[in-house]
């Protein structure tokens, strides 16, 4: 049993031998302290949201590649978004729609970006009319995701024909149908939802490569019944984006896409305890969605989770375990099943851009691999090294903890092994 986050109660029980989806995580409550477990499905989705999901041929295979869910009224609706300088035209479309933030639906299309076309914006403008003429949604209440190669124009007639086939056939309950839509190269639907106190939220996402998130993540989608004011979502939206999305990487890459979004039907009125556990549940469900995403990335087969402790601030440690988790000797290191703790020297001390990183002295440093101290202050220890390789062999996640001085800041980060596989997924991509 791991305490993930210190100060808000978050859990996680992990077994190696069953998939990371399975993995137990839940959360403790504010004001009873109760175990509230997270369920690995999406029955707990609030009322009051239909959908419908087709493949409409983005794609050459059978496989859904689009989805259009429709609120009964307009809800709240906040996002946060990558923060790529290449962003796509439907970021900046859902960027002005959540600043004033009454959303009533979403249409994501799957296996392309719609990103670097001449038709780009222009497209995104067509589809929202198309879903306004069918759902009868304004285009300031909308919200449209695309997701898969860039470059390529998205085929409208098919766009088109898919949005008007959605008429008569959005239907309640079908939201687990909407996860798998949205995938690309994703392996399985990613799924979590949760209820208490008549408070229900439910949400998927996608992405297993191009995942190094700045202010949000691939796509992640969740659906409520609170009632929160704008603002106070918004807050709790991003400081649980922060401690997960945000700490999450798979090969370094920002997408053009990335979005993490919540739409609320308002339903449900919340008191400030409410609220509170409110947002340790939705820390805790993002949590899980990212894990999910490692767990199940492009050729991964081990999670990898850097902790570090300084004296500085919270960011210099977050930008310390970054550099752990993106360092592709240390992905291939933990890929083998290789201790080599001079590959986690050689990350923390490359040079980054926060001034407040200081040389790191040899004496204040102290490095643990699945809890066995490697390096303590100085000098290196004994190992045997077979031992601690099999240990590393048997575990699901790879767990690297570093000290630099005194440790009144901790962070975390968690990233993946680095694999043939992935190399054979993104050669191929297009081909």
């Amino acid at each position: 049993m791991e305490k993930v986050f210190d100060n808000l109660g978050i859990y996680l029980d992990e077994h190696a031998e069953r998939p990371v989806e399975q993995d137990l995580i839940y959360f403790e409550r504010v004001d009873n302290g109760e175990s509230i477990v997270l369920r690995n499905d999406l029955s707990c989705q609030p009322s009051g949201i239909k959908s419908y999901s087709a493949h409409i041929g983005i794609c050459k295979e059978g496989s859904a590649d689009f989805t259009l869910i429709v609120l009964d009224k307009p809800g709240l609706g906040k996002a946060v978004y990558t923060r790529s300088l290449s962003c796509s035209d439907a970021v900046r479309f859902d960027r002005e729609n959540t600043r004033v933030g009454n959303i009533q639906s979403l249409c994501v299309i799957s296996k392309n970006a719609n990103v670097f076309t001449p038709s780009a914006k222009q497209d995104i403008l067509h589809i929202a009319q198309q879903v306004e003429t069918v759902t009868g949604v304004p285009i300031t209440q909308q919200l449209i995701s695309c997701t898969g190669v860039i470059g390529v124009p998205l085929p409208m007639d098919k766009v088109v024909s898919g949005i008007q086939s959605a008429s008569g056939n959005l239907e309640y309950g079908q939201l687990e149908a909407s996860a798998n839509a949205i995938m690309t190269t994703d392996k399985q639907a990613k799924m979590v939802s949760v209820e208490f106190d008549g408070i229900r939220i439910a949400g998927f996402c996608k992405g297993a490569g191009m995942i190094e998130p700045n202010m949000a993540t691939m796509l992640a989608y969740y659906f409520t019944n609170a009632v929160i004011p704008a603002q106070r979502l918004e807050a709790i939206l991003k400081r649980a984006a922060d401690l997960t999305f945000n700490a999450v990487s798979v090969d370094t890459d920002t997408s053009t896409s990335d979005t993490v979004a919540i739409l609320s039907t308002a339903e449900r009125e919340m008191s400030e305890k409410d609220i509170e556990n409110f947002e340790r549940a939705l820390t805790a469900m993002f949590f899980k969605s990212s894990r999910d995403i490692l767990g199940q990335a492009e050729g991964a087969n081990s999670v990898i989770e850097a902790q570090v402790s300084l004296s500085t601030s919270f960011e210099d440690a977050r930008a310390y375990a970054k550099k752990i988790i993106n360092s592709p000797l240390i992905k291939t290191a933990v890929h083998g099943s290789d201790p080599n703790w001079g590959r986690v020297v050689m990350a923390i001390g490359k040079p980054m851009e926060r001034n407040s990183l200081a040389e790191i002295n040899p004496e204040q440093l102290r490095i643990s691999i699945m809890d066995e101290v490697v390096f303590n202050y100085g000098a290196p220890l004994p190992l045997q090294l077979d031992i601690l390789s099999n240990r590393m062999r048997a575990a699901r996640t790879v767990r690297i903890k570093v000290e630099i001085g005194a440790p009144v800041y901790t962070a975390k980060a968690w990233g993946c092994d680095l694999s043939e596989e992935y190399i054979r997924i993104n050669a191929d991509y297009t081909t």
